[in-house]
C-alpha cells in the first residue's frame, strides 16, 4: 500500500512538472493551409521534446517540436494519454508525413525522411486545419535560435539535405 501511495505521489508530482513546464514554454506562430493561426508551446531542447504532451489530460492547441537542422525524426505515446495525430514537417514548411497515434502506445513513427519539424494536435485535428501531405504551414517563432520555415520559401531543387 505504501509502495503505491508512494507512486502515485511521484507520478502526480511529474504531471505537475509537466503541465508548469508546458505553461512556461516559448510559443511560435503556426500559419495552417485553411488560413487559421495557433500559438503552439515549443519544443525545443531534448528535455522539453521528450516530456511533449505526456501526462495530460489537456493538450489544449497541441505541440511544435523543432530542432537546429534536418534529421530523420520519430515519436511515441508511451506516457501519453490522450490519441494525438502528429505532421513531420520539413525546413521548407511542407508537410511530408501525418500519422495518428493512441495513448500509451510503443509503437514508434518515423518521419520517413528528414524533418525539422512536428506539430502534434488531437487526433484528427489536421483536417480541419486542412493539413495533409504536401501541404505548407507556416512556422514563425520569436526565439532566434529556431529559424522559421516559411510557406512562401520555395525549396531548391538540388539542394542536400544531411541527417543531423
Amino acid at each position: 500500500m505504501a509502495i503505491r501511495l508512494a507512486r502515485g505521489i511521484v507520478m502526480g508530482g511529474m504531471v505537475l512538472i509537466s503541465s508548469a513546464a508546458l505553461a512556461q514554454l516559448p510559443e511560435c506562430r503556426v500559419d495552417f493551409p485553411n488560413g487559421s493561426t495557433r500559438s503552439l508551446p515549443l519544443a525545443a531542447t531534448a528535455e522539453t521534446r521528450s516530456v511533449g504532451l505526456s501526462g495530460r489530460d489537456d493538450i489544449g492547441p497541441g505541440m511544435l517540436f523543432a530542432w537546429r537542422g534536418e534529421g530523420m525524426r520519430e515519436l511515441w505515446m508511451k506516457d501519453t494519454r490522450v490519441a494525438l495525430s502528429a505532421a513531420f514537417i520539413d525546413a521548407h514548411g511542407v508537410v511530408r508525413k501525418v500519422v495518428d497515434m493512441q495513448p500509451y502506445s510503443l509503437e514508434r513513427h518515423g518521419s520517413n525522411e528528414p524533418v525539422r519539424y512536428i506539430i502534434e494536435v488531437g487526433t484528427g485535428g489536421f483536417g480541419a486545419l486542412g493539413v495533409v501531405v504536401g501541404s505548407r504551414v507556416g512556422i514563425v517563432c520569436a526565439d532566434a535560435r529556431i529559424i522559421a520555415a516559411r510557406p512562401q520559401e520555395p525549396r531548391p531543387r538540388d539542394e542536400s539535405v544531411g541527417q543531423r
